[in-house]
């Protein structure tokens, strides 16, 4: 008797903490937003371990899903700031002024994530379910002078809704990803279009010419 009852604890502790998937996205996300041309400036751009190493989660049921977005992210504003500027140098620490004039920057971006949301939900149906996602990321691009002081910030949004019929072998973390794909994409255009829109960076740039 007293076997069957640490059984049946085992058994709950499982169900409760149900299962965990972790999925990597694509790393190589950019933007298909084009501009008329870049701003001319010179930016560096130093992209902090907690944005390169980002996740986002939820968890319908008693299942979790981890979505490692972490590169897509770097990926994301890499190539977005490239496309919106016509210089960007890659600073592997925090900046500081004595760096920025070595490498005759006129600003500096640090970039961090300041929401990410998730929605899951799996839709039973006759034959097969579907797993319906709704995403929703939040990126805020401080721009900092020679000597870093702030600049400006700039706030880019994506959101991201997809439903996909879930595959007869699958565990859904595809499927799942369709609405965090999709809110990447919509981020990744955000982000050049509220770069290349800004007042003081293209004010800036006029006065540098």
């Amino acid at each position: 008797m007293q076997v069957l009852k640490y059984a049946a604890a085992l058994a709950t502790v499982i169900l409760a903490a149900g299962c965990t998937h972790s999925i990597k996205l694509n790393p190589n996300v950019g933007p298909t937003a084009s501009i008329a041309r870049p701003v001319a400036l010179g930016v560096g751009l130093y992209i902090p371990e907690e944005v390169r190493g980002f996740v986002i989660a939820d968890r319908p049921d008693l299942e979790k899903f981890v979505f490692e977005i972490g590169a897509s992210l770097e990926s994301i504003i890499t190539k977005s700031a490239n496309r919106v500027f016509s210089r960007v140098a890659m600073l592997d620490a925090q900046p500081t002024d004595d760096v920025i004039g070595e490498r005759q920057l006129d600003l500096v971006m640090i970039p961090r994530v300041t929401s990410a949301m998730m929605s899951l939900n799996r839709d039973e149906g006759p034959l097969q379910d579907d797993a319906r996602g709704s995403t929703a990321i939040t990126v805020e691009l401080m721009f900092y002078d020679a000597e870093m002081i702030q600049f400006t910030a700039v706030i880019a949004s994506g959101v991201g809704i997809a439903s996909e019929r879930i595959g007869f072998f699958s565990r859904g973390q595809r499927e799942y990803a369709a609405s965090v794909e999709d809110a990447l994409n919509n981020l990744s255009n955000d982000m050049v279009r509220q770069m290349y829109g800004n007042y003081d960076i293209r004010k800036k740039a006029e006065e540098s010419e």
